[in-house]
């Protein structure tokens, strides 16, 4: 592992737990029993390196976290291409907490890793009763995932996998030269890892789970639904934006980051945290939705 990313996660470890799907790696900032929780579910092509700085941050604001290596990616279990639907994934989420026995986790996902975190809240596409949970944090959650082939961050995360070291090294340096060094080179450490075959097989079976903005209006928990600009690289359009408002339920909240792109979380880590942050203290005591913007 980089040396700046094991600095970040210093106060965590690496533990391995065998669920349905196979063996599973995830990594923990632990804190005393009966703190509270928290999952994080990094997008497609990533790994738990994605949360480099969020995860300590968490820690340090006495939360429990895990950071999971999803199916395909990391240290995880690697199955065959065409094994990469929603229900795949939110069925290993659903297994990763009965098997850890956490209870009543905030899920915080980005992007891939928030549409699993949706469907796992809602039941959808599985006739599993959902866990407990304490609430969400949706990051970039896609409006589909047959969408997100054509956005430019994904076709831009394709040429990194499959360009030699030395080019995706100087793209991120000048693409993300406003990131904090660490997390350019989590960026780098997903890029390095990410399998392209698992990447497109994550899109191509994820898509048979059709829109996925209308499952908001059956969340039971408060979520905070952040977008990044369309300009900057967020998957999210006006329209998108308008109907993921639409459909929100009351208790729930969203902002519009507008000066950050597809990663909130790296692209403008103190903006994220701040409103995750806020979300923690606010959304027990939230009566109604609330819309904002975070500039």
């Amino acid at each position: 592992m980089n040396q700046d990313i094991g600095a970040a996660a210093a106060s965590g470890s690496s533990h391995y737990v065998d669920l349905p799907a196979g063996r599973f790696h995830y990594r923990r900032w632990a804190r005393d029993i009966g703190a509270p929780t928290a999952i994080l579910v990094h997008g497609n092509g990533g790994t738990w390196a994605t949360w480099s700085r969020v995860a300590p941050a968490l820690n340090a604001a006495d939360m429990d976290v895990f950071a999971l290596d999803l199916r395909g990616n990391g240290s995880s279990v690697k199955p065959p291409v065409g094994s990469y639907g929603l229900h795949d994934a939110a069925a290993d989420l659903h297994d990763f907490i009965d098997a850890l026995s956490i209870r009543a986790p905030l899920l915080i996902g980005h992007c891939w890793g928030a549409a699993i975190a949706l469907a796992l809240a809602t039941g959808a596409l599985s006739d599993r009763v959902p866990p407990a949970l304490s609430g969400l944090v949706l990051e970039e959650l896609p409006p589909d995932m047959a969408s997100t082939r054509s956005q430019p961050v994904v076709q831009d995360f394709l040429r990194l996998m499959r360009s030699p070291r030395e080019y995706a090294e100087k793209w991120v340096e000048l693409v993300c030269r406003d990131w904090h060094v660490v997390d350019r080179r989590s960026l780098l450490e997903n890029v390095y890892s990410a399998d392209p075959d698992v990447y497109l097989s994550t899109i191509d079976d994820g898509a048979a789970a059709g829109p996925l903005l209308p499952l908001l209006a059956r969340l039971a928990e408060p979520a905070l639904v952040l977008r990044g600009s369309p300009g900057r690289g967020g998957m999210l359009s006006d329209v998108d934006w308008q109907l993921a408002l639409k459909h929100l339920p009351h208790g729930s909240s969203a902002n519009d980051v507008a000066g950050c792109g597809h990663e909130i979380h790296r692209g403008d880590h103190a903006t994220f945290m701040r409103l995750v942050t806020g979300f923690l203290h606010s959304c027990d005591g939230c009566q109604e939705n609330t819309t904002g913007s975070a500039l």
